[in-house]
């Protein structure tokens, strides 16, 4: 809808049907106030972020430097596969795979609770471990990961299993097929 400024610059117009309001100076600073105060409350409360719970993985495999390690575990959050937690001993860390990268956790801030990890990305580190040498590809029944950590010249080698295709199983009918003696 055109207003009287089109009238102005030489348009055809009508009037405009809405009033326009006009704000106090004080008015304008309450508002602003305001609005201040949202967003600061709202930064600190998205700061603030909720501890996850980490299931373990099983059947996954994971070699160093070519041989198997004694001691370790790797942890979704729910269902997703990316990241991931990867405890060797005391050792944790934080795999980001689509972005390709390795994080040191401090085993401090990980909570060990029945079957699994609990531990709160907002605890995650600025930088990253330096590694190279990115492995991500499918082997057939399972996905494998693999990296280097520069620094430390260990070349970690994780395959996690394919959950399995329901879509394959036989279908089975709704009513159990009784035995008939003959």
């Amino acid at each position: 809808m055109r207003c009287d400024s089109d009238a102005a610059r030489g348009w055809h117009s009508k009037q405009c049907s809405a009033p326009r309001k006009h704000f106090s100076a004080a008015t304008l600073l309450l508002l602003l106030a305001a609005f201040g105060m949202v967003c600061g409350t709202g930064g600190e409360v998205a700061a603030k972020s909720k501890a996850v719970a980490w299931k373990v993985i099983d059947d996954a495999l994971l070699r160093v430097n070519g041989s198997p390690v004694k001691d370790w575990g790797v942890y979704q959050a729910g269902r997703k596969t990316d990241p991931l937690l990867l405890q060797m001993g005391n050792r944790f860390l934080l795999v980001e795979i689509h972005e390709r990268r390795l994080f040191e956790l401090d085993p401090s801030k990980i909570e060990h609770k029945a079957g699994e990890l609990v531990w709160d990305p907002a605890d995650c580190p600025a930088t990253p471990l330096a590694t190279s040498d990115w492995v991500e590809h499918d082997v057939g029944g399972a996905f494998q990961i693999g990296a280097k950590i520069d620094n430390e010249s260990r070349s970690l080698d994780l395959q996690l299993p394919h959950p399995p295709n329901v879509g394959d199983l036989p279908a089975r009918s709704a009513t159990p097929a009784q035995r008939r003696n003959r």
